[in-house]
């Protein structure tokens, strides 16, 4: 498989992750649909800080839209260099 196309699996992969990892802070912020919790300060310092939405979330966002990114097939490879990251690690 050549790197590309396991870059860009990998991306979609994390893309998920990342969006599951938003949702679920989100979910933690507000137990069971109600705000009295965050308004009384009874959560957690994890979900005060909102670790899962900008570590766990946006950071990873941008890792997986680098990873998908990685594959292109312009015909340019890396740098403007037509043969940079066309060639495979194992030749099938």
């Amino acid at each position: 498989m050549c790197f590309g196309r396991c870059a860009r699996c990998i991306g979609y992969k994390l893309l998920v992750l990342a969006l599951l990892s938003i949702v679920a802070n989100i979910l933690l912020y507000f137990p069971n649909g109600e705000t009295r919790f965050a308004s009384e300060h009874h959560l957690g310092k994890y979900v005060e800080c909102l670790h899962g939405i900008l570590g766990g979330g946006f950071l990873v966002l941008i890792s997986a839209a680098v990873f998908i990114g990685l594959h292109s097939d312009d015909g340019h490879g890396c740098f403007g260099h037509e043969d940079c990251g066309k060639s495979c690690a194992v030749h099938s």
